[in-house]
C-alpha cells in the first residue's frame, strides 16, 4: 500500500476475477479519473481467486497505479464470489466514503462524484439505479432472457425484501465509513444477491439511501451466470430476510 499520511476521502473498492483481458484498462481509467477528484482516493482490489495469468496480471495493474493514488491489493484463496470479494475489500478500505464498482466498468468510473455529493449531503448509503429520471431504463439493453430473469428477481426482491428500490443490482454503489462499517459485519451472502442484502440491512438499521440515476451499458464476457432455475437466488431473498429477522437499529 502507498500512503499519503492521511486516510482518504474516498476508497473505490474493485473486485476482480481471471480479469486478465480488462484489469490493465480498468484500472488504468480508474486511477486517471480519480486524481481528477479534488480529494484524496484509494483503490482497493480484490483478487478473487484468480488463476495465474489473472493474478499476475492484476498484481501489475495494481502496481502500476499513479503516484498519488493510495492502494491495496488483497487475495481470496480460492473463488468465492462478488458479495464476499467486495466485502472483503470494503472491510479494509481506509476511506471516509467506501464505494464499489465492477471491473467491467459496465457503469462508468464517471458515474461516482454524485454519489459522493449525496453522501456529503447526509446520506448513509447512495446507489446508482438504471431507471433514468424520465422513466427509461437502461437494463432494456440486456438480451431477452436476461432482461426477463432481471425482471423476475427485481420482482421478488420488492416483494421480500425491499418495496421501495426497482434496482437493487446496479454495479455502483457508495456508503459512508459509519454506513459500511454496520454493514458489512452484518453481510453474509456470497453471490450477486449481496446488493439486496446491503439494501435490506439498510432498511433494518434505519439509513437514508440516496438513489442515483446513472448510465449503464451491457458489456459482453461478463462473469456472471444467471442461473434462476436453480432457484438459489430467489431462495437466497428469503434467506436474507430470515437471517437478519432481528437486526434493529
Amino acid at each position: 500500500m502507498t500512503s499519503d499520511g492521511g486516510a482518504p476521502h474516498l476508497s473505490l473498492v474493485v473486485p476482480a476475477f481471471n480479469e486478465e483481458r480488462r484489469i490493465v484498462s480498468t484500472l488504468e481509467h480508474i486511477g486517471a479519473f480519480l486524481l481528477t477528484l479534488p480529494y484524496s482516493a484509494e483503490v482497493v482490489v480484490v483478487d478473487d481467486g484468480s488463476g495465474p495469468v489473472g493474478r499476475i496480471t492484476t498484481e501489475g495493474a495494481v502496481n502500476a497505479l499513479p503516484e498519488g493514488l493510495q492502494h491495496q491489493l488483497l487475495r481470496h484463496e480460492r473463488n468465492r464470489g462478488k458479495g464476499a470479494a467486495v466485502r472483503t475489500g470494503v472491510l479494509a478500505a481506509t476511506g471516509r466514503h467506501i464505494g464499489f464498482i465492477d471491473s467491467d466498468l459496465a457503469t462508468p468510473v464517471e458515474e461516482l462524484p454524485p454519489l459522493i455529493a449525496a453522501l456529503e449531503a447526509g446520506a448513509d448509503v447512495a446507489i446508482g439505479v438504471r431507471i433514468q429520471r424520465d422513466g427509461s431504463d437502461m437494463r432494456d439493453q440486456r438480451r431477452f432472457a436476461r432482461r426477463l430473469a432481471g425482471r423476475l428477481f427485481a420482482w421478488a426482491m420488492r416483494r421480500i425484501l425491499v418495496p421501495d428500490i426497482g434496482d437493487s443490482q446496479c454495479p455502483l454503489k457508495a456508503f459512508s465509513r459509519e454506513a459500511a462499517q454496520r454493514l458489512f459485519p452484518l453481510q453474509q451472502i456470497d453471490t450477486w444477491s449481496f446488493d439486496a442484502e446491503l439494501l435490506f440491512l439498510a432498511r433494518r438499521l434505519n439509513l437514508t439511501i440516496a438513489k442515483i440515476p446513472v448510465h449503464w451499458r451491457a458489456v459482453p464476457g461478463s462473469h456472471l451466470r444467471l442461473n434462476l432455475s436453480s432457484a438459489r437466488e430467489l431462495y437466497n431473498l428469503l434467506l436474507i430476510r430470515w437471517r437478519h429477522r432481528n437486526v434493529r437499529a
